[in-house]
């Protein structure tokens, strides 16, 4: 039997830890748990692994996504994805909205609208004749512009002063497919059409959680527990977090350093550090961590003892970049957009000035002790020195829809964005991710029943 591991999902639909749960007893046992009750080591390591790694994950789902959450507000990569969610789910809602006021005697919706705004109109009718011979009467959808491929990159990206429905259809569409496909290219780290890409951003971006996971497992419990967490991991653990750690593992192998959970955090970290302001490719992990690995080979050594500032000034010359300046303007470069976005309609008054607040904490933090960042040990020293969200447990289901529960920690002070905040952005993201995004992507199973529920149509799965 597979573990019945909890994980987390980060996404800044919902701004804080989001923990996912696959049946409602994993709703009510994490519900009721608390983070001070861990099960004895001397217990645990009679068990089999595939209970160990259930309780483990469970011990430690938080240390995972804490870790998330402080790379969101400390990067530009983090910055760079909070802003294009956003603008994804407030223009999502928006087109959603339209859709239904729009509807006329339209009786299905055919999502997800990444694919349907691009089909043309034969494509549209010869589909929906088919699917009528199917359902036995005729089928008839919204009146939906036409928006070819390449016509979605010429606005910007935000709230548009309109007033005629039909044009807040088609420009909240238009925004909302290059922001969902921004996102897209943005976890996928940019690389040359027909490439794989070879380090994408999500790779690096589970390592280094997943490293502060193996060290709060050690702190816990102890190492064989940790370690044999970490065999089960390179064994059936998911595909992104090996293939996170293998890309570590050659870049500390080419550094001739020792693998240690330090030394592999210290250098993903700064992988990390890109502008993601102009040309993304070079900010890229691959790309930074790809220029160490030539020099390297080419016969430059730095030292695993070095602090991390240091580090960070040797490895900077070989890419030409200020890392800790880029932090710096994108924290300032994100304020920015905070003060802008808080006059958008229809979000928390709150969002906006507490997002930008707690990145400028975080950066603060972070540039009084950078060394501790990159020490798992002394990082999980210091959780109340960083930023602490709100966290939530979401647990979906087709017959009964998706719900939210708010599980933050008792022993935490006030979030810096409310879960009541973090619900009402999620709601809205609900919405525009059933519309736009294929199932496996916005990962809502019952996104038919909130389309059903809020646009009284039925969704209709467009498949090309």
């Amino acid at each position: 039997m597979a573990p019945k591991i909890y994980v987390g999902r980060f996404d800044p639909r919902f701004p804080g830890i989001l923990i996912r749960a696959r049946s409602l007893s994993d709703v009510h046992s994490f519900s009721h748990h608390d983070r001070s009750v861990r099960a004895p080591s001397a217990v645990l390591e009679h068990l089999g692994d595939d209970a160990i790694v259930s309780d483990l994950s469970r011990q430690t789902v938080f240390d995972h996504e804490l870790r998330h959450v402080r790379d969101s507000l400390l990067f530009p990569f983090g910055a760079a994805v909070t802003r294009a969610r956003i603008h994804a789910l407030y223009n999502g809602f928006h087109a959603a909205a339209s859709v239904g006021r729009l509807r006329g005697d339209a009786n299905i919706l055919p999502v997800p609208l990444q694919q349907w705004l691009r089909m043309t109109a034969d494509e549209r009718r010869a589909f929906l004749a088919s699917e009528a011979c199917f359902a036995g009467e005729e089928l008839r959808s919204p009146p939906l512009p036409l928006i070819p491929g390449e016509d979605v990159s010429d606005l910007a990206p935000g709230r548009h002063e309109l007033v005629v429905e039909e044009e807040v259809l088609l420009t909240a569409c238009r925004v909302t497919l290059a922001s969902y496909a921004r996102l897209e290219r943005l976890w996928r780290s940019p690389h040359p059409a027909g490439e794989e890409a070879v380090y994408p951003a999500i790779a690096a971006w589970e390592a280094a959680a997943l490293i502060c996971q193996l060290a709060a497992i050690e702190k816990y419990a102890d190492e064989p527990l940790m370690q044999r967490f970490v065999n089960w991991t390179n064994r059936s653990g998911p595909k992104v977090y090996r293939s996170g750690m293998s890309g570590l593992n050659r870049v500390v192998e080419q550094l001739r350093w020792p693998p240690t959970m330090r030394n592999h955090l210290a250098v993903v970290t700064w992988a990390q550090m890109g502008a993601y302001q102009n040309e993304d490719r070079p900010s890229s992990p691959a790309s930074r961590l790809g220029t160490v690995i030539e020099a390297a080979a080419a016969g430059a050594r730095w030292s695993s003892d070095s602090s991390f500032e240091d580090l960070v000034k040797q490895w900077d010359v070989l890419t030409g970049t200020d890392s800790f300046e880029v932090l710096r303007a994108a924290t300032t470069r994100f304020s920015a957009f905070c003060q802008k976005a808080q006059r958008w309609e229809h979000l928390p008054a709150e969002l906006f000035p507490s997002l930008a607040t707690a990145r400028k904490q975080m950066l603060s933090a972070f540039l009084a002790d950078p060394d501790s960042y990159v020490d798992p040990v002394a990082y999980l020293a210091r959780e109340a020195d960083y930023p602490l969200p709100c966290a939530g447990l979401e647990y979906s289901s087709a017959n009964m829809g998706g719900y939210l529960t708010d599980v933050t920690p008792k022993d935490w002070p006030t979030p810096y964005v409310s879960f009541e905040t973090g619900q009402h952005l999620e709601a809205m993201a609900g919405l525009a991710d059933a519309v736009f995004l294929p199932g496996e992507k916005s990962l809502r199973p019952h996104g038919r029943a909130e389309i059903a529920q809020q646009l009284g149509l039925r969704a209709l799965r467009v498949i090309r």
